[in-house]
């Protein structure tokens, strides 16, 4: 810092500036070299982290496409022997000498079969004449006597799917019927769950519409990803139809029958190493990146922040602001000789001002006290000096400028011009000085008796002027009336006579109605017209009076 005493004011510091504060400013060049450190280093890290993510994904989807399908082929293989094998059970035990008319007929079949957990004996016109365990719904009948396959699919009366098996049981001379024999789910599943290669996924037994018969997993579906028939058997496929489903999935199918064995697992179980090497990877470069660009711009800023002071203080002189200091880096190189001259040059810029801104001072000081000898002169250019009140000049102005918002707004506007009866034997008779206390002491009786809104002025000698906007000639008439009243009950004492004299006036009323010259003769001849009829009344236009 420059030396205070060098500085010619050693009681008052100036602040130091600060650069740490700008830093990070979007044009500062520490930011851009820090921005730059970034964009290298974040793009080192990509590749790095691209080289090193790569084989790992690679591995994973080569091992999905090689244990998947050989998994789901061999649970199809061996769904295709059980199911067979129960197909088979059901004939034998169905054959004579069964008799499915005996009342323990189903549950003998029920207690020897090592498949099913439940029967049920259909007609042809798919009625259902007995059942025992899971009862399934008795399939409607085909036309085509030929089964498709060796099973079928059909629902419990909760509507839950099963897989199903069915023998016909018809005898010579009775009408068609047939057995229909239910599968073990908890078996099949089991014997599904055998072959899964993921206990994270769900191996089952689904329709070629993804409805699901049997399964085994975490999470049990009743829907699954549908097949495609032909691609079943061939690979993986990923599954991304749904917004909240993302999953791998691989089918092969159990022989003619349409149906499929699948495995279905969701992406993020399929990829978890993956997904938690990414995350491992995508840390570890945080950090890196973070620690890389905090020491660049630990070096950065201690290399640049003397430049990065000079240029502040140069952009804040430009705004007009001195009151600061440069810290003094403490070295005698060019960059602290550079900044102890650019301090002492503040130091005079400051100095200079400071005696201008006292010349301002004074300025405007005088400037201040002229402004107000101009208030006062203009004041007392439309005051009457004796009665306080506007004079003849400002009423004749303001005049024009009521006439004006009259015509303008078509409002009623209303002059009273009021003159002191008898004031020449006042002055003989008392002198001019108790005259013009007479003025003065009536000035205030009518401009206490007038309204805000109304212009009260002197008009000249004994004579003045009111002028009423918004009032029409039955309100100015009123007003008149007040005026005369409250002057007429109102006492004086004028000269060295300590007697009490009153005082009377007459006034003449006359509303405007479209002229300006005849608006005011108008009144005055009121006014003449009330000195006529014996003073002290009130005289309109029209030449009405009262006393």
């Amino acid at each position: 810092m420059v030396d205070a005493s060098a500085t010619g004011n050693p009681e008052r510091p100036m602040p130091e500036i600060d650069p740490q504060s700008e830093h990070l400013t979007i044009n500062s060049l520490v930011t851009k070299i820090v921005l730059m450190v970034f964009a290298g280093s974040f793009a080192a890290a990509m590749l790095v982290s691209w080289a090193a993510i790569k084989p790992t994904q690679e591995f994973i989807a080569q091992s999905i496409e090689e244990q998947y399908p050989a998994a789901v082929q061999r649970a199809a293989e061996s769904a295709t022997a059980w199911l067979s094998a129960g197909r088979e059970e059901l004939a034998r035990l169905t054959s004579p000498p069964w008799d499915e008319s005996s009342e323990s007929a189903l549950q003998d079949l029920l207690a020897e079969s090592r498949y099913f957990e439940g029967f049920a004996i259909c007609d042809d016109r798919a009625g259902l004449s007995d059942g025992v365990g899971s009862v399934p719904i008795c399939p409607p009948a085909t036309e085509n006597s030929e089964p498709k396959s060796e099973w079928i699919a059909t629902s419990l009366a909760n509507g839950v799917m099963v897989t199903a098996a069915s023998v016909s049981i018809s005898r010579e001379g009775a009408s068609p019927r047939s057995a229909i024999g239910v599968f073990d789910r908890e078996q099949l599943g089991s014997l599904l769950a055998e072959y899964s290669p993921d206990r994270r996924g769900s191996m089952l037994l689904t329709l070629g519409t993804g409805g699901v018969l049997a399964g085994s997993g975490p999470d049990p579906l009743s829907q699954a990803e549908p097949p495609d028939p032909n691609e079943a058997g061939r690979g993986v496929r990923e599954s991304t139809d749904s917004p909240w489903r993302h999953t791998i999935h691989a089918a092969h199918p159990l022989g003619e029958s349409g149906w499929f064995a699948a495995f279905e697992i969701p992406f993020g179980e399929a990829y978890a190493s993956l997904l938690v090497l990414i995350r491992r990877v995508l840390l570890i470069d945080l950090i890196a990146i973070l620690a890389l660009c905090f020491v660049s711009y630990r070096i950065t800023s201690a290399v640049l922040t003397p430049i990065e002071s000079l240029s502040m203080g140069a952009r804040r002189v430009a705004e007009g602001q001195f009151e600061f200091e440069i810290p003094d880096p403490g070295t005698r190189d060019e960059l602290g000789v550079l900044i102890n001259a650019f301090n002492r040059m503040l130091q005079r810029i400051r100095t200079s001002q400071e005696e201008i801104q006292e010349s301002n001072e004074n300025l405007r000081t005088h400037n201040v006290k002229l402004q107000q000898a101009n208030e006062l002169l203009e004041q007392l250019s439309i005051t009457d000096g004796l009665t306080k009140l506007h004079n003849h000049r400002f009423f004749q102005d303001q005049l024009t400028r009521e006439i004006r918002r009259a015509e303008r707004a078509s409002s009623p506007l209303s002059l009273l011009l009021v003159d002191i009866d008898d004031f020449k034997s006042l002055n003989d008779r008392f002198g001019h000085a108790s005259g013009d206390e007479l003025l003065h002491g009536l000035a205030l009786i009518m401009n206490a008796a007038v309204r805000s809104s109304d212009l009260l002025a002197r008009y000249g000698g004994e004579e003045f002027a009111v002028l009423a906007p918004g009032t029409d000639q039955d309100g100015a008439y009123q007003l008149a009336e007040k005026l005369r009243t409250a002057i007429a009950e109102s006492s004086f004492i004028l000269g060295e006579t300590m007697r009490i004299t009153r005082v009377t006036v007459s006034v003449g009323v006359a509303q405007f109605a479209g002229n300006r010259k005849e608006f005011f003769e108008q009144a005055d001849r009121a006014l003449y017209r009330a000195k006529a009829a014996g003073k002290n009344c009130v005289m309109v236009g029209e030449g009405d009076s009262i006393a």
